[in-house]
C-alpha cells in the first residue's frame, strides 16, 4: 500500500491530501474507462528498477502498487478517435511517440517521430497530449535544453507523425530595481496549452520573469504570437491549465514571488529557489477573461524545516510544491499530483466550487498550519536552498495568557539571511472587499506593517511593500492595548483608495494605492520595520477577510 487517508471515497470540499504520486508531478496521472485511478511513472531513476503504477479504485482515496513487465507501458490521455494512449517522450534521437496497441491493457510500441538535429537540444518535460479541432488534432508542450523558447508538437493522424511548431522565446531577467543580479535565465518552458471556445489555443509558459508568459495561436498551435506578461504572477515554476467537463478553465500555478537577486549571479543556472512552497488555484467561468479564487490549493508542510536543504541530497532535492497535473473524477472533484520531490510530492483531492468561497478567518486555534512564518539561514545548501529558521511565533495574548497570539519581531541572529520576522495569510481574492484583524503595539516597539497584496511573498522579505496595493504603518497604532482595525477597498472604482477604521468606526487612516492589481487582493503580509534587533515587536490576533458584495 502506497498511501491512504480516508477508507471511503466520501466527499471532499477542501483541498485534502489522499497520497503520494511515485515520481515527480506533471505527467503519469490518468483514469481508465471504468474509473480506475493510475498513476504511472515513466522516469529512468525508477528506484524499484521495474516498471511500475500506483492505483485507486475509491476515487482516489486509498492506493496500492502493480509491477508490470512491459518496458514502455502506460500513457495519460485516450484518443477520442481510435481508443489508444499516446504519449510523446525524449530520447537520445528526438522526440519518440509511445502508443497502445489495443487500448490500456494492450501492447505498447515506441517510435521515433521527430529526429532533432544537434543544435536543437533535447526535448524535455513533454507535456500529455491536448486534444482540440474536435479531437482531431493534438498538442504536446515542450521546450529544449538549448534553452530557444516554447511550443508544441502536433499530429493530425491520431499520433502516428508528428510536427514541430514555431517556438517563442520570453526576455531574460536583468539586474536592476531591488535586483542586484539575474535570475535563472531559462527562457520560456514548460507550456501548457488550451483550446478556447473561439479556436485559438492559448499557452501559458514558466519564465524568469515576475510573471507567467502568455501566447496565442490561431491555426491550431503551428505559430505563434510573440509572448506577452500574463495576468499570472509565477517565477521559475511550472503552470498547469486545463477545461474541466462543464466548460470551466482550471489553473494550477505558484502565485509567487521570490526574494529579490542579490550581487554576484550569473543567470545561467539555478542559485536558490524561494517561492516554491506553496500552490494556488483559481477558476474561470468565461473561458479565461475573469478569474475566481487564488487560493492556496497547498502549503509544504515542510516548509519550515531546519534542515530543509540538507536532509535529503538527492535529484531536485528543494524544488518543493512546483509542478501539477489534474485530472477531473466522475463526481466532479479533481484529483492533483503536484511536487518535484519525494518529499513534497503529494496527491491532493479538492471540489473546484470550494475556489468560490468569499470569506476567511483564522484565530490561530489551529496553530500556524494555515501561515507562512519561516525564516532564512545564510549559505545555499544541497541543490539551491536556503536552511529555514523559526520566525513568527505564537505566544500567549499580553491581555489574556488563555488566548494565542501571533508575535513578530527582529531576532538577534546573525545566521539569518532574513532577519526581518514576518508572516503572511492567504484569502479568496476579490477586487472590493474587506480585511479586518487586531494588532498590540507594546511600548518600545520599532513598528512594522501591514501590506496587502495580489500575491504570495516571503514572511520575511522587507521590499515587499514595493508591490502591494496597499501598506499600513503599524507604528502609528496607541500602544499596549488592541487596535481593531478594518480595511475596505474597491479597486475597480476611480478612486481605488484603502480606507482603515477602528473598532468605534472612525477612519484612522485612507491609504492611495500604490501597485494596481488585476487580480483582486487575496494577501495579507505582516512584517517588522525594524533596523535593528527588536524583541517587542508587535502582537496579530484574529483575522478575517472576504468579499463586500
Amino acid at each position: 500500500m502506497i498511501s491512504g487517508c480516508t477508507p471511503t471515497s466520501k466527499k471532499v470540499t477542501e483541498p485534502v491530501v489522499v497520497g503520494s504520486p511515485p515520481e515527480n508531478a506533471f505527467t503519469g496521472l490518468m483514469m481508465t474507462d471504468d474509473g480506475e485511478i493510475r498513476h504511472y511513472t515513466y522516469s529512468e531513476r525508477n528506484p524499484l528498477k521495474r516498471a511500475y503504477y500506483i492505483r485507486s479504485r475509491d476515487m482516489g482515496m486509498t492506493w496500492d502498487t502493480l509491477m508490470v513487465d512491459t518496458p514502455w507501458m502506460g500513457a495519460d490521455v485516450k484518443s477520442p478517435a481510435s481508443g489508444e494512449y499516446i504519449r510523446l517522450a525524449s530520447s537520445d534521437s528526438g522526440v519518440v511517440c509511445i502508443r497502445s496497441q489495443g487500448g490500456i491493457e494492450g501492447q505498447w510500441e515506441s517510435n521515433l517521430v521527430y529526429r532533432a538535429q544537434p543544435e536543437e537540444g533535447r526535448y524535455i518535460m513533454l507535456k500529455p497530449p491536448v486534444f482540440v479541432r474536435n479531437g482531431k488534432r493534438m498538442l504536446v508542450g515542450a521546450h529544449s535544453s538549448a534553452r530557444f523558447g516554447c511550443g508544441v508538437f502536433y499530429s493530425d493522424d491520431d499520433g502516428i507523425t508528428w510536427q514541430r511548431s514555431q517556438f517563442v522565446n520570453a526576455p531574460d531577467h536583468q539586474p536592476g530595481g531591488l535586483h542586484q543580479g539575474y535570475r535563472w535565465n531559462h527562457g520560456a518552458v514548460e507550456p501548457t496549452v488550451v483550446e478556447l471556445t473561439d479556436g485559438r489555443i492559448w499557452m501559458l509558459a514558466r519564465t524568469a520573469q515576475d510573471q507567467n508568459y502568455e501566447s496565442f495561436s490561431h491555426d491550431g498551435g503551428a505559430t505563434w504570437e510573440p509572448l506577452k506578461p500574463s495576468r499570472f504572477y509565477a517565477t521559475i515554476t511550472m503552470p498547469t491549465i486545463g477545461r474541466l467537463n462543464d466548460g470551466r478553465l482550471l489553473f494550477l500555478w505558484n502565485n509567487t514571488t521570490p526574494l529579490p537577486e542579490k550581487e554576484g549571479t550569473t543567470g545561467v543556472w539555478e542559485d536558490v529557489f524561494t517561492n516554491r512552497d506553496v500552490l494556488h488555484a483559481a477558476i474561470s467561468d468565461d473561458d479565461g477573461k475573469t478569474w475566481t479564487g487564488f487560493r492556496e490549493l497547498y502549503l509544504n508542510p515542510n516548509r519550515n524545516d531546519p534542515r530543509y536543504a540538507e536532509s535529503d541530497q538527492s535529484l531536485s532535492l528543494d524544488m518543493s510544491v512546483h509542478q501539477t497535473q489534474f485530472i477531473e473524477l466522475p463526481d466532479g472533484q479533481i484529483l492533483v499530483s503536484l511536487g518535484q520531490h519525494e518529499k513534497h510530492r503529494k496527491l491532493l483531492k479538492f471540489d473546484p466550487n470550494w475556489l468560490y468561497e468569499t470569506s476567511r478567518e483564522d484565530d490561530f486555534r489551529k496553530g500556524l498550519d494555515g501561515w507562512s512564518t519561516f525564516l532564512y539561514k545564510k549559505g545555499i545548501v544541497g541543490h539551491c536552498a536556503y536552511n529555514r529558521a523559526e520566525g513568527a511565533r505564537l505566544v500567549p495574548d499580553p491581555k489574556d495568557e488563555k488566548r494565542q497570539v501571533l508575535h513578530i519581531a527582529r531576532a538577534n541572529d546573525p545566521v539569518l539571511e532574513t532577519p526581518h520576522q514576518g508572516a503572511v495569510w492567504n484569502f479568496p481574492a476579490t477586487m472590493r472587499g474587506y480585511f479586518e484583524t487586531e494588532i498590540f503595539v507594546p511600548a518600545g516597539s520599532q513598528g512594522g506593517r501591514l501590506s496587502l497584496h495580489d500575491r504570495w511573498f516571503n514572511p520575511g522579505d522587507s521590499t515587499a511593500h514595493v508591490y502591494a496595493m496597499f501598506t499600513f504603518d503599524i507604528g502609528t497604532l496607541k500602544n499596549d492595548q488592541w487596535n481593531l482595525l478594518r480595511f475596505e477597498w474597491d479597486v475597480t472604482d476611480s478612486d481605488q483608495s484603502c480606507e482603515v477604521t477602528n473598532e468605534k468606526g472612525d477612519v484612522v487612516a485612507r491609504i492611495p494605492i500604490n501597485h494596481a492589481t488585476v487580480n483582486g487582493i487575496s494577501y495579507v503580509h505582516f512584517i517588522t520595520s525594524a533596523h535593528k534587533p527588536d524583541e517587542s515587536g508587535f502582537y496579530i490576533g484574529h483575522v478575517s477577510a472576504g468579499a463586500i458584495q
